[in-house]
């Protein structure tokens, strides 16, 4: 199963398919009351959800798809794009008004999601994360009625799970993760019973790969909507499939992306146990571009604890090693990680967290972190509105409050095409740093 590619809003789509269609609001009110079979539709009430003043639901979604000739899948997910798009604009007028993020709702905190569809992924999340578990420990399962598998499972299988998985990865950096646990879940419980299902060695050892990239990607998506406990779990999982398919190297890059978790949580002394056992578990396998990477977070852990001598020895090593990766990453898990942006996004970070107490090191943050933005793929929307966040935070703190507001106002503007919670909530974070919200540039 894909994302979801359609991209248009639900009035957009109705009004668009009823003038394709010729139709006028009246014929297409007409017809709706005939599949219904309740005489209560008007033209008024098909002009309210062309301009998406009220959003049809249930019955009433799946009579329209039938009198348009769309499929209730394409409705679903324009109408899902539709509530996003107003909650994150909800989100941004929050922002204009400098709501305190105590006082709002769980849309903020879900990255544009309902509370209700953020507990249905995050248990369709745990679920998978048990069946795959089972999987990894030796216990078979078996497919559910809405799981279709080939008859025989083959490399070919466990190499599409690998490119959905790649395509879902890519989605995060662009789009953010909400939204994208539901179809996680599904890739791992289909990797799950495939390799119950398989019988060759080389296959089934495959497909233990691909539960261990998928359950890391679980944990990266709960990441981004703050499901904290989630991911630990997750990642504990990927950590045991990954030993089980006998891959130091995915175990090491695993262990590396626990360690940015801890970061994040702002748990130095934890990230740095961690990148300890990253290196230790796949030192003979490591290329110079993942342990320039290692570095850079090691970097960072030691700003949170304020030792500015081992940052420069960390980042310095971390250059050091960018300089001789040459071709980056191996395998598509790591590519993102590796890139000559992100050594600068998470160098940036490190100085920013270093001038929060000695502004001096306000100026190589800027520095850092505009390289960050100078480089990152327009298309990697989330990537490269973290790094606007964070390059506005020091501007801030570093008292140049004027292009502090003008770069998060850059990043408010973003804001309606992303669904991340952790970018939602740092950007309520900075607007009470910055006393007042930013408007969008």
């Amino acid at each position: 199963m894909g994302v979801q590619p359609y991209r248009e809003s639900l009035g957009a789509l109705i009004a668009s398919r009823r003038r394709e269609l010729g139709q006028s609001q009246d014929r297409l009110a007409d017809q709706l009351c005939a599949v219904v079979g309740r005489p209560t539709f008007t033209k008024n009430e098909i002009s309210r959800y062309e301009r998406e003043e009220r959003l049809p639901t249930g019955d009433i979604l799946r009579a329209l798809a039938e009198v348009l000739g769309l499929s209730i899948s394409r409705l679903e997910a324009a109408a899902a794009l539709t509530r996003r798009l107003r909650r994150a604009g909800a989100t941004a007028k929050r922002l204009d008004r400098g709501t305190p993020s105590g006082n709002l709702d769980g849309t903020v905190e879900a990255g544009g999601l309902r509370p209700e569809e953020v507990e249905t992924e995050r248990r369709e999340l745990l679920r998978s994360g048990v069946a795959a578990s089972l999987v990894v420990a030796g216990w078979p399962v078996s497919a559910g009625p809405h799981l279709d598998l080939p008859r025989r499972i083959t490399l070919e299988h466990a190499a599409e799970l690998r490119d959905t998985t790649s395509l879902y990865r890519t989605w995060v950096s662009r789009h953010g993760g909400g939204g994208l646990g539901r179809h996680v879940s599904v890739l791992l419980e289909r990797a799950a019973v495939m390799h119950s299902a398989a019988s060759g060695e080389s296959v089934r050892q495959a497909l233990l790969e691909r539960i261990a990239d998928i359950a890391g990607l679980g944990a990266y998506v709960a990441r981004d909507v703050e499901d904290h406990d989630n991911a630990q779990q997750l990642y504990g999982l990927a950590l045991q499939a990954a030993r089980a398919a006998g891959d130091p190297r995915l175990g090491g890059h695993l262990i590396a992306r626990m360690a940015g978790h801890n970061i994040e949580m702002r748990r130095p002394d934890d990230t740095l146990d961690l990148l300890d056992g990253a290196r230790r578990a796949a030192r003979s396998v490591l290329g110079p571009a993942e342990r320039a990477n290692q570095l850079c977070i090691e970097a960072w852990a030691n700003a949170q604890r304020g030792d500015a001598q081992a940052v420069a020895r960390s980042v310095g090593q971390a250059e050091e090693e960018f300089s001789r990766a040459g071709g980056g990453a191996a395998h598509d898990w790591g590519s993102q990680h590796v890139t000559e942006a992100e050594l600068y996004s998470l160098t940036g970070a490190a100085h920013a967290d270093l001038a929060r107490s000695n502004p001096r090191y306000g100026e190589e943050a800027v520095r850092r972190l505009r390289r960050a933005i100078s480089l990152r793929d327009p298309a990697q929307a989330r990537n490269r509105t973290l790094d606007l966040v964070s390059l506005a935070e020091v501007l801030a703190v570093s008292g140049d409050r004027r292009e502090a507001t003008v770069y998060a106002g850059q990043a408010v503007a973003n804001v309606e095409a992303i669904t991340s919670a952790r970018l939602n909530r740092r950007i309520v974070d900075l607007s009470r740093l910055l006393g007042r919200a930013p408007q969008p540039s």
